[in-house]
């Protein structure tokens, strides 16, 4: 395995916007060339470079090093990460909403791309990063991360936001309800919800749902070294197994199979449901 990876939950405060703090090493043996496939997973990934060398994405068609701190927006398609020497990183993955409550800022800016995430949240990010880098142990990146995130979710406090239980209610689910059954518990007019929701967060609500369920298939297929494929479209709610190898396909590139065969390909970072 060419990457080492580690998983820290956030304080009961931010469990509500954040999934996880995570460290990264990536290209672990130095290779050149070294590239892996993303599986979108509903998420916004927050990546702090800790070393000089930095991860290449792809913007308008065209391999680039990505930015030192870089904001991966929602993705509904895979996308590449290439690496030409080993890269350390300490990433925060949000949830969708956990950007807009947190700093104010609606995830639609930045949908199926990257941008820097200094010129999004500002210097006060830029000077939270220098701090962190200097941080010497894993505990005190956190304690730091957590500062930084609660003082900025108290100075951007919203009203009562009927969008986020929109995606809460979503996870909770796995995305295996339908619009009709979601704004049964959104006290919004659907035509209404389904605009804000598009508006906010740059992907419908249905988009939001095959992603979450997605996620829910990850789970399963990571916890089980032996997958039973009709089974598991079952289980995720498919009508049958077609339908799941079509979805699986347009969402991580290619059918489950041939996923399972080489998982090590692929960089796969399933949530938590709420």
């Amino acid at each position: 395995m060419n990457v080492k990876f580690s998983e820290y939950r956030p304080s009961f405060a931010l469990s509500p916007f954040v999934q996880a703090y995570y460290t990264g090493d990536f290209n672990l043996y130095s290779e050149d060339n070294f590239v892996q496939s993303v599986v979108p997973n509903g998420c916004i990934e927050m990546i702090i470079h800790l070393t000089h060398d930095h991860c290449e994405l792809i913007k308008s068609e065209t391999w680039g090093k990505s930015p030192e701190f870089t904001l991966i927006g929602l993705q509904t398609k895979p996308y590449e990460v290439k690496f030409h020497d080993m890269v350390q990183i300490f990433g925060i993955r949000f949830n969708p909403e956990g950007i807009y409550t947190i700093f104010g800022v609606p995830p639609s800016l930045f949908t199926e791309t990257f941008e820097d995430s200094s010129d999004v949240l500002g210097i006060a990010f830029k000077d939270y990063c220098s701090w962190l880098r200097e941080s010497k142990s894993i505990q005190q990146k956190i304690r730091l991360t957590e500062d930084f995130l609660l003082k900025k979710m108290a100075a951007n406090t919203k009203d009562f936001d009927y969008v986020r239980l929109a995606t809460e209610t979503i996870r909770k689910h796995q995305g295996m309800l339908t619009l009709e059954e979601l704004v049964q518990n959104v006290p919004i007019s659907p035509r209404q919800l389904q605009r804000e929701f598009k508006r906010r967060f740059g992907i419908t609500a249905k988009e939001y749902m095959r992603l979450s369920r997605l996620n829910a298939i990850q789970h399963y297929m990571q916890g089980s070294e032996m997958v039973n494929l009709t089974e598991l479209s079952y289980h995720a709610g498919f009508a049958d197994q077609s339908h799941f190898i079509r979805e699986f396909r347009q969402l991580a590139g290619t059918n489950p199979r041939n996923f399972l065969k080489h998982r090590d390909h692929f960089l796969t970072l399933p949530v938590h449901k709420d």
